[in-house]
């Protein structure tokens, strides 16, 4: 692709993700979106089969990479500090729901292209968190008995619980931002062994 197709993508991309978080998945029309960029609705089709193609592109690319982030923490295992690499998780976490959240909601109006978002991926984001918790686990990183699946999910819950907050806030007229590495560190408390200290 040319420097100015590549430019008139990432454009469509940008637009589209406007259009479709304003309106919803089924409100959003192609007309409407090349209208938010500046050009021509064939302009679209030159870049992207239909609207649906075009949100999948959206979802996904626009996030790659904090998704891979996601994937590849297992391989983070026994480098810097356990706290370390789930605060870099958590915030990759955070990054991808912030963005992804509105478009998961404009999905909804549509089961097929809800399933279609999904489908493409068997790892879900817990899956990577529980393997990486079971890796430190196994270097003494985190205590022998802790149940690591559970453990997943608790820290888990922390980014999306963080940009829900911060939706709400926003909301009603007020900010504040939710303290995520202490909410980390109550968890670390928990799965640390005894001697290591949380922060």
């Amino acid at each position: 692709m040319t420097e100015r197709g590549e430019a008139t993508r990432q454009l469509l991309l940008d637009s589209a993700t406007a259009v479709f978080s304003e309106l919803g998945y089924a409100g959003a029309t192609t007309k409407e979106i090349a209208k938010a960029a500046g050009v021509s609705e064939g302009t679209i089709y030159r870049h992207f089969a239909d609207k649906r193609e075009l949100f999948a592109a959206v979802f996904t690319e626009r996030n790659a990479a904090n998704f891979d982030a996601v994937i590849r923490l297992p391989e983070l295992a026994g480098t810097k500090s356990v706290r370390e690499n789930l605060l870099f998780l958590i915030e990759a976490i955070k990054d991808v729901e912030r963005d992804v959240a509105p478009m998961r909601a404009a999905a909804s109006t549509d089961a097929d292209l809800a399933a279609a978002l999904t489908s493409g991926s068997s790892m879900g984001p817990l899956t990577p968190l529980a393997l990486y918790l079971e890796a430190e686990q196994r270097l003494g990183r985190i205590r022998p008995g802790v149940d690591v699946a559970s453990a997943a999910v608790a820290l888990f819950a922390v980014p999306f619980t963080a940009v829900t907050l911060d939706r709400l806030a926003r909301a009603m007229g007020s900010s504040g931002e939710i303290d995520m590495a202490g909410a980390i560190d109550v968890v670390l408390g928990g799965i640390l062994p005894q001697d290591e200290p949380a922060t």
